[in-house]
């Protein structure tokens, strides 16, 4: 008796475990499963005037192949002013999560810099 309640105690346990990860998606994995990257590729146009892919500009890094959820992380700390960058938290207040979503999605897709 005492391993049959051992074992559906365990099997309890595993699938509490399994439905909970599945359940935990981040805040950046929910916004960018908002994103469209066609739409980021139209709004991507004003980012690339200053994120040159080369990333040569000034120490103006490339965000070309940036990983998704690192560039929904920045956009965030910009947005709420948790970064310090007047330009940056000036552009990114300016998107909804929908838009960063899918300029991540579309960074994150192009040839990042060699």
């Amino acid at each position: 008796m005492k391993i049959l309640l051992f074992v559906i105690f365990l099997l309890i346990s595993v699938c509490k475990f399994a439905f909970s990860e599945e359940q935990q998606i981040s805040d950046e994995q929910e916004i960018i499963a908002m994103g469209d990257i066609e739409y980021g590729e139209y709004l991507g146009s004003e980012c690339a005037a200053c994120h040159h892919q080369s990333g040569a500009s000034e120490g103006i890094p490339s965000i070309h192949g940036m990983d998704a959820e690192v560039f929904v992380t920045l956009m965030l700390a910009y947005r709420s002013k948790l970064m310090e960058n007047p330009v940056m938290q000036m552009i990114a207040g300016r998107l909804n999560n929908e838009q960063i979503g899918s300029l991540a999605l579309y960074f994150s897709k192009l040839e990042p810099p060699k």
